[in-house]
């Protein structure tokens, strides 16, 4: 049965390292850009020196504020992706095992209740291996999602400071 699954568990193996890779990756660029953000501040408060107008200001530290985020949502939506899905084609696996057990059982008709048992027992390991992903996976989506936002309030209340002191 687990041989006959292999097709689902293949492919929830591999949502499996590319989450992990995805999470690792995401966690080193997110440790980066909090140790970059007072440079972003820096480069905010220099480019509004220049800058005319309030509105300018703004626009000009809303673009830095952009361009630093901006890489940091690679990959985010992919580990949803991933989070969302990787039950589902569990599930799928599960289905297919199941159908396949009530099959063997209806054409050689022997076994009964064990070869059934058995068989749903095999075919239950794809929605577990489907979870087993997708649970890491929705709760660092939710952390990386939170922490970009936290990251943009940083930066626009920090921006925010810059032009309305600048202006005084």
């Amino acid at each position: 049965m687990i041989a006959q699954g292999w097709p689902i568990l293949s492919v929830l193996l591999v949502c499996s390292i590319v989450s992990i890779a995805i999470i690792g990756e995401r966690w080193i660029a997110f440790r980066k850009a909090l140790r970059a953000l007072p440079a972003l501040i820096h480069r905010i408060s220099e480019k509004t020196d220049h800058a005319g107008a309030k509105e300018e200001k703004e626009r000009v530290a809303n673009k830095e504020i952009r361009i630093f985020l901006l890489p940091l949502e690679s990959g985010i939506s992919a580990l949803g992706t991933i989070a969302a899905t990787t039950p589902f084609i569990g599930l799928l696996g599960t289905v297919v095992g199941i159908i396949r057990s009530f099959r063997a059982v209806s054409v050689s008709m022997a076994g009964g209740h064990a070869v059934v048992a058995a068989g749903i027992a095999e075919a239950l390991i794809a929605t577990a291996f489907g979870l087993f992903v997708a649970i890491p996976a929705v709760v660092f989506y939710n952390y990386f999602t939170r922490k970009l936002e936290v990251l943009e309030q940083k930066a626009s209340l920090a921006a925010e400071e810059i032009i309305f002191d600048k202006k005084r």
